[in-house]
């Protein structure tokens, strides 16, 4: 996904499930692995099963106790309705969530690459056709929608992911959904467009490997900085769209009922508890499926 502070718990709650099963699919999570992209044989599983495994210790004994931490310090910055939460404390999450997910990808770069290093001309071309079709249901789903029926969608989203946090939503704060989304700049032919270009990056290494002595390392970049690739007028609609999601929080957050509050808090907490009982315990962690 993706990528707020809000974005720890949108992008949670757009996964429909909880930090358990997200474990259990840890393999799913990180699309460059699973089969419904590429094949692996034998050797390429028991080396994804040993990545994956160092990747699940890394994540929960460094990572999981920083996010229980973040949402608690969120929880407690939401508590109170007489000091309503500013859109510099909500930037300053954005930031933190920004630094976890880029230390993430640095932890999944080399995994990747050095299962993709092992990879046939075959096992390429299936990889890279199962990555055009997932494009091409991105273009359907996202892009090639009229305005109305894209802002529509995008709406029902939202409510749908808000309801999970605070409840049914009350008609004023539906509208103020419908005003927040229709303030947001067209991205979605944007982020698509970067996707193909930085696959298409891909794809020519991948073509070319055994002669390119720097095929690692750059196949490294693409995965880890794929900000860095953004075109000008895309990275300012990204942070257009930031600033404009993060106002749009900030007066939710001012319209949130007495219950609507308490329950967002406990599913913050509920939330935070999960990720700290995960980071306890590493070895307990099920292990992922490798299919």
């Amino acid at each position: 996904m993706k990528k707020i502070a809000v974005i720890i718990l949108i992008a949670l709650a757009s996964t429909g499930c909880g930090p358990r099963l997200m474990y259990q699919h840890l393999d799913w999570l990180i699309p460059w692995y699973v089969s419904d992209y590429i094949s692996l044989d034998s050797d390429q599983q028991n080396l994804l099963e040993e990545r994956l495994a160092k990747l699940l210790d890394w994540h929960c004994r460094t990572q999981l106790p920083v996010y229980a931490m973040t949402l608690r310090a969120l929880g407690r910055d939401l508590a109170n309705p007489a000091e309503p939460v500013s859109e510099a404390t909500l930037q300053a999450y954005n930031r933190k969530i920004i630094i976890l997910w880029k230390a993430f990808l640095q932890q999944i770069g080399p995994d990747i690459t050095a299962i993709l290093a092992t990879a046939s001309d075959d096992q390429i071309k299936e990889l890279f056709g199962n990555l055009d079709k997932q494009n091409q249901k991105f273009r359907k789903k996202f892009v090639d929608l009229p305005p109305d029926e894209s802002n529509r969608r995008r709406q029902e989203r939202m409510i749908k992911r808000l309801k999970h946090w605070v409840s049914d939503l009350k008609p004023e704060q539906i509208q103020a959904v419908a005003d927040w989304s229709r303030q947001l700049a067209p991205i979605a032919e944007q982020r698509i467009q970067h996707r193909e270009m930085i696959q298409a990056k891909a794809r020519n290494l991948m073509a070319h490997r055994s002669e390119n002595p720097d095929f690692r390392s750059r196949l490294q970049a693409l995965i880890m900085l794929p900000e860095s690739m953004r075109s000008v007028d895309y990275q300012r609609n990204i942070e257009l769209n930031t600033r404009i999601t993060i106002r749009f929080l900030v007066q939710l957050d001012q319209m949130l009922t007495k219950d609507q509050r308490a329950h967002l808090l406990t599913q913050i907490e509920s939330l935070a508890a999960d990720f700290e009982t995960l980071s306890c315990d590493p070895a307990a962690l099920p292990k992922p499926a490798i299919n």
